[in-house]
């Protein structure tokens, strides 16, 4: 008789599981070289391209949302360079999803370049004409490009937030950082070893000067439901590890939306882009939330592309550690912090989350009870405000932008010059 180790069987699971991923991803891969096949020329780096600045991302679908919140930024400091006379299309963007370059073209004007592969890069990051590269995100793949040393690069990120990865390491890597205002600059100052004053321009948010409109949805909501006061609720997702995992949705959002809509308030339920996309239970989250708030006559389900109406038409907001925290704070208005659930989740030490109420794991103190105490703080808003994100009146934030783009261009410029006449 013979005797066959005890763990074969799982050995065999794991193997077929392996076998499995492999053919998945294989067939995946395969699904994206059609996709780029299929793309016409236009999408390829041109020799007609004369970019001054451009726009570098090489995320997915899942995440270009970090970049269209800086397309109308980008259109503002284009008509600047257009009236420099640095051409008709000073700005290009260069991506490595051939799916995101085919979205982008549905969605914005500018120049939407696409290659994965080395060549393609190298064609458009070494054009001639070009001085300035700008980065949404910290993905690892910028790194491929930040290797071209004769442009400057510049990191946006794509929102102020006192998240672990604002104050990365790898900032160092750029030649510039726009931050939002003095609090990431002490932030980093107080993080980072050897990185420079003279390497930061603050900028404040300049998406929060384009023009906003009301979607209609909202406006009929707002006439056929009861009225009450407009609480913006907008969670963020799980994060992709410990540290990062400033999302509570999965574990108190039904309390929180339940709980706004039983005291009578109207709720803007509006969930992260990527919830969910590491874990399942976030997912669920979002849809049992969704299923609570279409299900209530003062529930609106924000199907909107971005966020900008919310902080006009909000009366407050109650929030996690993201981007949307900060922005809400050029409204003036109430703001409720939702503390982390994940005991590893990296928080800064006198950051907002200990300037404004939180709604905490550890307290039994509901949500309700918290606004009462945000409705009473409201003065420290506007100071909170310009801590973070400077001058927030109309226009400011965004002349900001601009005279800084125009510096990192013209220094760059300069020392172009200078090193090629020698």
């Amino acid at each position: 008789m013979t005797f066959l180790p005890a763990e074969l069987p799982h050995t065999a699971v794991r193997g077929a599981a392996f076998a499995q991923s492999a053919v998945k991803l294989a067939a995946l891969r395969l699904r994206e070289r059609v996709r780029e096949s299929r793309l016409p020329d236009e999408f390829h780096p041109q020799d007609t391209d004369h970019f001054v600045a451009a726009a570098y991302f090489a995320g997915d679908l899942s995440s270009v949302y970090q970049l269209e919140q800086w397309l109308w930024p980008f259109e503002q400091l284009e008509a600047r360079l257009k009236e420099l006379g640095h051409g008709d299309r000073p700005i290009g963007i260069i991506v490595r999803n051939a799916m995101v370059a085919k979205h982008l073209k549905e969605v914005t004007d500018f120049p939407v370049r696409f290659s994965r592969l080395t060549k393609g890069l190298d064609e458009f990051m070494q054009a001639p004409s070009l001085r300035a590269v700008f980065y949404v995100n910290q993905g690892t793949s910028n790194f491929q490009a930040l290797r071209y040393p004769e442009p400057a690069h510049v990191h946006l990120s794509h929102g102020e937030s006192e998240k672990i990865s604002m104050i990365s390491n790898q900032l160092k890597g750029y030649d510039y950082v726009f931050t939002a205002g003095q609090a990431a600059r002490d932030r980093i100052a107080q993080a980072l070893y050897g990185m420079s004053e003279d390497r930061m321009f603050d900028v404040g948010r300049p998406q929060l000067d384009c023009p906003r409109s009301v979607p209609p949805e909202w406006e009929e909501f707002k006439k056929t439901n009861p009225d009450g006061r407009a609480v913006f609720y907008a969670p963020t997702w799980e994060g992709d590890s410990p540290s990062m995992a400033y999302g509570t949705i999965a574990y108190n959002g039904e309390e929180i939306v339940t709980s706004l809509l039983e005291a009578g308030y109207r709720v803007i339920f509006r969930p992260h882009p990527r919830t969910g996309v590491m874990r399942h239970e976030f997912e669920k989250a979002v849809e049992d939330v969704a299923d609570i708030v279409e299900a209530d006559p003062r529930g609106f389900l924000d199907r909107s592309p971005d966020v900008s109406w919310q902080l006009d038409e909000a009366d407050l907001a109650v929030v996690e550690m993201t981007s949307v925290a900060f922005d809400w704070l050029a409204s003036g208005k109430p703001l409720v912090m939702v503390k982390p659930h994940e005991p590893a989740a990296e928080v800064l030490d006198g950051g907002l989350l200990d300037q404004c109420p939180t709604v905490d794991p550890m307290s039994r103190r509901g949500v309700v009870d918290v606004i009462e105490e945000a409705d009473a703080r409201t003065g420290s808003v506007a100071e909170l405000a310009q801590f973070y994100l400077g001058d927030t009146a109309a226009g400011e934030q965004t002349a900001r932008f601009i005279r800084s783009s125009e510096e990192v261009i013209r220094n760059r410029s300069e020392e172009h010059r200078m090193k090629h006449a020698e």
